[in-house]
């Protein structure tokens, strides 16, 4: 075999092996998800405490660190050099929120239903001027309204689901 054809090979077995290692197929991630350490099966397994493993199991891997599951987008926070988490950032026509060192960005209006948030982190309402985002307890109880742009610090252990809309 001439010696480009090899290296052709095994660049191309090589591509294969880490698409295969990433649980990745046609480029988007299988229900299984990517390889211990890419931080993507940590998101997985939050999303499936939180909202369960049937939802956890449909999210549809776009990039690197985020998993789209048609409503909403979740990323591990960003760390700086010393492990610390990055300050939370909102694009435009989201509500996101930081729990647990997750991400969340939601973008489509329903209600959804959460479970096993707990601790503190930062919020922001960066939709469109004037849309408010609900929060909701055990019991269905109302318990904040955030009207867009806003942004804040909450205690997640009360909320059992949100409106962003």
């Amino acid at each position: 075999m001439n010696p480009m054809k090899r290296v052709g090979t095994a660049v191309a077995a090589g591509t294969l092996l880490a698409a295969s290692l990433l649980g990745m197929t046609s480029g988007t991630a299988t229900a299984q998800g990517p390889a211990a350490g890419s931080g993507l099966g940590e998101v997985r397994a939050t999303v499936a405490s939180v909202m369960g493993a049937d939802v956890a199991a449909q999210g549809r891997q776009v990039d690197a660190k985020t998993i789209d599951y048609g409503g909403f987008t979740v990323t591990r926070a960003d760390k700086d050099a010393k492990g610390v988490n990055v300050k939370l950032t909102c694009r435009y026509g989201y509500l996101c929120m930081e729990v647990r060192g997750t991400v969340f960005n939601y973008y489509k209006c329903q209600t959804w239903t959460v479970s096993n948030w707990y601790g503190t982190g930062p919020w922001i309402n960066n939709q469109t001027s004037g849309t408010v985002a609900r929060f909701y307890g055990k019991s269905g109880n109302q318990l904040w309204t955030s009207t867009a742009y806003s942004s804040g610090t909450a205690d997640w252990a009360p909320v059992y689901s949100l409106r962003p809309c």
